[in-house]
């Protein structure tokens, strides 16, 4: 019975022994096929290269002297921990003596490069890097010139994982060993090869095959940020292209995760000058894998058509450029309101102003500095200097000091100082797909897409059917011309008074005041900016100020102003209301000193303030139209609807023409004709227009 179980213990014993022997030798199996793999990504990191990688953690004693050095390449530092916390951490060269780390420093004072590792789960890490070699230095400093805000002096020639620099410009550090001439620099960055190709080698090929299939970590996602890579992004839902600046890892906090900081800079227009602006994109942490067209930011070299992208940008941006100063255009799409508190898109239809310019005047708002597109040249030695293309990035801009914009170029306030120089293509491509405009409908600030955009085209037959009695039309347009190219300095005792021009227009409603205005507006090739009182307030402050800016602004463009049905602000002061008295003063005021054209349009001219009638350069009256001027109204709005679509004959003209109506009616009236035929799509009869011009003529009577 003892010796069956001694029989079984031993038996039992040595299939332990078996196992175990087994379990090392599999184990040795799998190390040596990682080591095998490792060193095939070595290799394949230094592809196009005559270099061997060498083993990690290797001192490069071999190699040292091949590429000129009398020392061992690289000293190995391991950092030792107590166990027991019972004494310090210390560094030895080597992994199993307990050395002085002044000593391990002294004694490595020669050699090239310190590599320092810790101890981490059962493995020597890398947790940093230092360059001793002066060549190497040189080498470094070389290769990573302008890379973000790097500065190797400032880091003490240190550099820690993951190494994002070098990964970043690996191809340029292989680039340069293979043109250098043979020498010192040339063995310095082929030691440097040698000795971080197993380092980042990892990094090197995650690289390449994010490249590959398109998709990311959240973790990698700094390796496809280099600084100076063209980028796409979207602004206000718009395809554009950045450069980046720099990239930067933002923590977690309370309320946001960990996140992945993009600073970024494009071509903008402040209105003087054309520079780079910049903008900040933030793309927070997900899980797994995602794909790199799917991100907020990313490398147009991911695209599959990157080359037709960077043609329509260009063709783009050179919109951009021709559209830089002041222009009158028309808008078709989607602007983006400036006046709010936050951005709110909008849609737009109709004639806007592009002018930087005037949105930083007339809003008193500093204009954003920009960085130079061209290099300073020094005048002593007429070199091109460099600019720190960083050195106005800021990360946080909630507590910056309000700047104080210095004083301007420009001679008088009206002047403008553009720097208008041609663009090159890769600055056009970069140029932002908004510009600041203002809407001439809703009067309001906008960024307006520059796709949106097109030329302006006037209306030269709205003044043709102008149908005003005797010669008042051509007397209205002899004034506004010679306005226009009068360049005589005939002035008040006081500077700048009274050199306006005021045009009244008062008459019955519907004989066309407004009409005139924007007739001669249209052939003078000049924007008309048009008010109502609404635009203006009641409050006497409000009325100041929004009368000011747009003074201000139709003296900028050289446009009109018609403030339509201006009885609030034209009437005769009295003693019962003050508050009305102090809007009538302002307004008196502001035309003083207003040196444009204006057109105003009241329907009680015997009512106006006896103050205003002294400052109107031409008074306009407007009559009921008379039989001959209501029939031309007829003609023009039935040919302006299509002949074509009415059974027209010229008595049926004639009898239309007796009806007492003002422009206004007969217009409503040819859009009700045309609204009752659009089911039956036939000719509309004169009849059925006449009914209702007569019915319309009965029930006014009645009123």
């Amino acid at each position: 019975m003892a010796r069956t179980k001694q029989t079984a213990r031993k038996s039992t014993e040595d299939e332990y022994d078996e196992s175990v022997e087994s379990s090392e030798a599999e184990s040795e199996t799998s190390e040596s096929e990682e080591e095998t793999n490792e060193d095939a990504a070595h290799v394949q990191v230094l592809d196009g290269v005559d270099i061997t990688p060498l083993a990690l953690n290797s001192n490069g004693a071999d190699q040292a002297a091949k590429f000129g050095y009398s020392s061992n390449l690289i000293s190995n530092w391991y950092q030792h921990k107590c166990q027991y916390q019972s004494c310090q951490s210390r560094w030895s060269e080597f992994a199993v003596v307990d050395e002085d780390e002044a000593d391990l420093a002294k004694r490595s004072a020669l050699v090239p490069i310190v590599h320092r590792h810790v101890y981490e789960n059962k493995h020597w890490i890398t947790t940093s890097i230092t360059v001793h070699d002066v060549s190497m230095r040189k080498v470094l400093k070389e290769v990573l010139h302008k890379y973000q805000d790097l500065d190797m002096e400032l880091e003490q020639w240190t550099i820690e994982p993951p190494f994002m620099p070098l990964v970043h410009r690996w191809d340029v550090l292989k680039e340069y060993q293979a043109k250098a001439e043979e020498g010192l620099l040339k063995n310095a960055a082929s030691a440097l090869l040698a000795f971080l190709s197993p380092i980042i080698a990892s990094s090197v090929l995650s690289l390449a095959q994010t490249k590959k299939t398109g998709k990311v970590s959240f973790q990698n996602v700094w390796q496809i940020f280099p600084p100076s890579a063209l980028v796409s992004t979207k602004f206000f839902g718009v395809e554009t292209i950045c450069r980046v600046l720099k990239y930067k890892k933002r923590p977690e906090d309370r309320c946001n995760p960990e996140g992945w900081v993009i600073d970024l800079e494009y071509v903008d227009w402040n209105g003087e000058n054309t520079g780079y602006a910049t903008t900040q994109l933030t793309i927070w942490e997900y899980e797994g894998f995602r794909r790199v067209t799917a991100l907020p930011v990313f490398p147009i070299s991911f695209l599959s058509d990157a080359e037709k992208t960077k043609t329509a940008m260009i063709e783009r941006g050179r919109k951009f450029e021709r559209l830089r100063g002041y222009h009158f255009m028309i808008s078709n799409g989607t602007k983006v309101l400036l006046e709010t508190e936050k951005p709110e898109q909008r849609p737009v239809a109709g004639k806007v102003c592009v002018d930087a310019y005037a949105y930083y005047r007339s809003c008193n708002i500093v204009k954003p500095t920009l960085r130079s597109l061209y290099p300073e040249v020094d005048e002593e030695t007429g070199e091109e200097t460099e600019e720190d293309e960083l050195s106005d990035t800021p990360y946080e801009t909630n507590f910056s000091v309000a700047p104080v914009e210095t004083a301007s170029a420009a001679k008088g306030p009206a002047e403008r100082t553009e720097d208008l120089r041609l663009l090159t293509d890769e600055q056009c491509m970069m140029a932002t797909p908004w510009l600041k405009g203002f809407d001439l409908k809703s009067k309001d600030w906008c960024e307006l897409r520059v796709d949106d955009l097109k030329e302006m085209t006037w209306n030269d037959e709205a003044f043709e059917k102008l149908v005003l009695p005797g010669g008042e039309k051509d007397l209205a347009w002899a004034f506004v011309e010679n306005k226009s190219l009068s360049k005589n300095d005939f002035d008040d005792f006081i500077p700048d008074k009274g050199r306006g021009l005021i045009i009244l227009m008062f008459g019955p409603p519907g004989v066309g005041k407004t009409f005139t205005a924007e007739a001669v507006a249209e052939r003078s090739r000049v924007p008309l900016y048009s008010m109502s009182a609404g635009d203006l307030g009641i409050q006497p402050a409000e009325v100041e100020k929004a009368l000011e800016r747009s003074l201000e602004l139709c003296r900028m463009w050289n446009a009109m102003l018609l403030l339509d049905e201006a009885d609030v602000f034209l009437g005769a002061r009295t003693n019962e209301s003050l508050a009305r008295n102090e809007l009538v003063s302002i307004f008196l005021t502001k035309l003083e000193y207003y040196q444009g054209i204006l057109f105003l349009t009241t329907n009680r001219i015997s009512s106006i303030d006896h103050a205003f009638q002294s400052r109107v350069d031409l008074f306009l009256p407007y009559h009921d139209l008379a039989p001959a001027a209501r029939r031309t109204v007829w003609e023009n709005f039935i040919d302006r609807a299509g002949r074509d679509r009415f059974e027209l004959d010229e008595g049926s003209l004639e009898k239309l023409s007796q009806l007492t109506l003002n422009g206004r009616e007969i217009k409503n009236l040819i859009k009700s004709a045309q609204l009752l035929s659009m089911k039956s799509g036939g000719k509309i009869p004169m009849e059925r227009l006449y009914m209702l011009a007569d019915k319309r003529v009965q029930a006014l009577s009645m009123l």
